[in-house]
């Protein structure tokens, strides 16, 4: 009889256990989902942000993880090939160089998150594995493609034999449609690499930035205004109104009608006011790619309190002096890091004798000086260009009005850590 009770009361708590165990998972269960869902949460782009009808890129279509297979999988800078986007109705292939700070500093990743950042190189330059390693080195996890498909036997995209053969891609291709132009296929490719890099389990979700050089430049006025996925954006040197700027004599073997449909599917100008993040606006008094008129133009296609520009006094054009300036990962860093900001110029006020600037600072500024000029024969590179120093204050910044007037002009001031800003472009 003691044996039977023994186990009835066995038998009795055994059931009361499984049902202490249902109503356990049952109840613990919601939250594993959502922490599972947040693990493999990926941005989404928000289309009706983008208000424009016929856009050329199928962003459903990008902002899915594209296939891809490492090339190279052990070195400190990966090599990736990923699925590109078709071109003439045949698939490509983009190669790309990838790191992130534990890869640079072991070899492999370490279960770390990291920001991160997508390179768009300019003009015929390949993928850059030296850039990718600067962004590593900066705390970012850092892509980089073959937009100019020089790689050809990795890239496996259209083959362009020369530089006559790759303006051609530019410009006259239009003719075939908006989608056999380069760059409808240099902001998709750049689409598709922030979507792998999304994928990736140590890139911050919500911590992704863009920059780019000269053609990269131009690419990411493009990118930035198309992918909301990205919160913050830095081009250098590339500009919108493309018939405003030096290259517009590429356009010379297009017909008006074929000009007309560049300027309205290719051109930022398209795009860029419907970027939703913060932009640092870089750029040279005397480019000689794109002028300073334009650059202007396009930073105000977007509102002021985005807004941040820097026109570098004679600054040179090229990769290495598009991404040596220290602001851009400063820039990104007080975004995704919560360091300290950039100055910023935020307000001009102009008398008979006097320019005044306020500005916003954390840093100690230690240098100004007021650029200008009454040169309007020369083209945009050989301008020439005076300046006067300008006096801050805790108040503002102040100078007096060049005797001779002006033309344009701007502020530039540094900071106690050499970093450089200006003011926008001021026109008379």
């Amino acid at each position: 009889m003691e044996l039977l009770h023994l186990t009835v009361c066995v038998m009795y708590l055994n059931k009361l256990r499984s049902t202490f165990l249902f109503f356990l998972v049952f109840a613990i269960w919601p939250f594993c989902a959502c922490f599972g869902q947040e693990k493999l949460f990926i941005p989404r782009i928000d289309r009706s942000l983008i208000k424009i009808d016929g856009l050329i890129w199928d962003l459903d279509l990008l902002q899915q993880t594209p296939g891809f297979t490492y090339l190279d999988s052990t070195s400190n800078v990966r090599k990736i090939l990923f699925d590109g986007p078709d071109h003439n109705g045949g698939s490509t292939k983009v190669f790309a160089f990838y790191s992130n700070p534990d890869i640079i500093r072991t070899g492999k990743n370490q279960g770390n998150t990291f920001p991160g950042v997508v390179l768009i190189s300019g003009g015929d330059q390949g993928a850059m594995s030296e850039w990718v390693q600067r962004w590593a080195h900066e705390g970012y996890a850092a892509i980089t493609c073959d937009y100019g498909n020089t790689q050809m036997e990795l890239g496996r995209g259209p083959i362009l034999k020369n530089s006559e053969e790759r303006l051609a891609i530019i410009y006259d291709s239009i003719a075939k449609g908006p989608k056999a132009v380069r760059g409808y296929r240099t902001a998709a490719i750049a689409v598709l690499a922030h979507s792998l890099i999304l994928s990736f389990p140590e890139v911050e979700k919500n911590k992704t930035a863009v920059t780019g050089i000269s053609w990269g430049g131009f690419q990411t006025c493009i990118v930035s205004g198309i992918d909301n996925r990205f919160k913050a954006a830095a081009p250098v040197y590339g500009c919108a109104f493309h018939d405003e700027i030096i290259f517009k004599r590429y356009f010379k073997n297009l017909t008006k009608e074929e000009m007309a449909l560049w300027m309205a599917k290719i051109d930022p100008k398209n795009y860029l006011p419907f970027s939703q993040c913060p932009t640092l606006f870089i750029s040279g008094n005397k480019d000689g790619c794109f002028d300073i008129l334009p650059f202007d133009k396009t930073t105000k296609l977007i509102p002021e309190k985005n807004r941040f520009v820097r026109i570098t006094p004679n600054m040179g054009h090229d990769h290495p002096d598009g991404w040596r300036p220290r602001e851009i990962a400063v820039f990104f860093n007080s975004i995704f890091k919560d360091q300290i900001p950039l100055a910023k110029i935020t307000a001009v006020e102009r008398t008979d004798s006097m320019i005044k600037f306020d500005y916003k600072s954390k840093v100690t500024l230690k240098n100004a000086n007021f650029y200008y000029t009454n040169d309007t024969l020369n083209i945009n590179a050989d301008r020439t260009w005076n300046s006067i120093p300008a006096e801050i204050s805790v108040g503002g910044i102040e100078c007096t009005g060049p005797k001779e007037g002006f033309v344009m002009g701007f502020l530039y001031v540094t900071d106690i850590m050499d970093l450089g800003v200006s003011s926008e472009l001021i026109i008379n």
